[in-house]
């Protein structure tokens, strides 16, 4: 949960657990209470969409919901983001494991570096090169960077300023759609 500045007041579920299995031990459930969400996304792009998402939430108090991928090395994993709004301006926002695909052969470890070249996109996955399209790093052939930055790609950009401006317009719930990835699926 969240409150309108995107302070944590809460977390639940197997949050630690989670954290623990991809060697985030430092945000632990306790670490994180009464920080802002934002401290924990790297670049401006992926922050302010999170920001836009709860903003028209707490506005309309219509619900959001939003598909994107959470991948490690070893899995593609696909989550369901649920934002609904709860009293005195705040949200809860829900993660729902939607499946989990071991990859063999894993994808090349990466690390996140904010002056590298190559881009990972925060909600679909998807990874890109200067002059290069977008494209799926799970996919035979496509490399996946050993640095990236991360941002939100066009596509996703789009995507979510429907579903934001779905509520806006007063439109029960915005849902972003399903991140829909099909074998051979490229990006442009």
């Amino acid at each position: 949960m969240v409150d309108s500045s995107l302070r944590i007041l809460w977390v639940g579920g197997d949050w630690d657990d989670f954290a623990l299995r991809n060697g985030g031990t430092s945000i632990l459930a306790n670490d994180v209470l009464a920080t802002r969400l934002t401290d924990y996304i790297t670049d401006s792009a992926t922050a302010g969409t999170v920001q836009q998402m709860v903003a028209a939430v707490i506005d309309t108090q219509g619900s959001l919901r939003m598909d994107y991928r959470c991948d490690g090395p070893d899995e593609l994993r696909r989550f369901r983001l649920t934002i609904k709004p709860m009293k005195d301006g705040r949200v809860i926002m829900v993660h729902e494991l939607r499946d989990a695909i071991r990859l063999n052969p894993p994808m090349e470890v990466w690390s996140y570096d904010p002056a590298a070249r190559d881009q990972k996109c925060s909600v679909c996955g998807m990874v890109h090169a200067p002059g290069a399209s977008w494209k799926d790093p799970t996919l035979p052939g496509v490399q996946h960077p050993a640095l990236v930055c991360y941002t939100v790609c066009p596509p996703c950009i789009t995507r979510i300023g429907a579903a934001v401006a779905g509520i806006l317009d007063g439109a029960e719930a915005g849902d972003v759609g399903e991140l829909i990835l099909k074998p051979g699926f490229s990006r442009t």
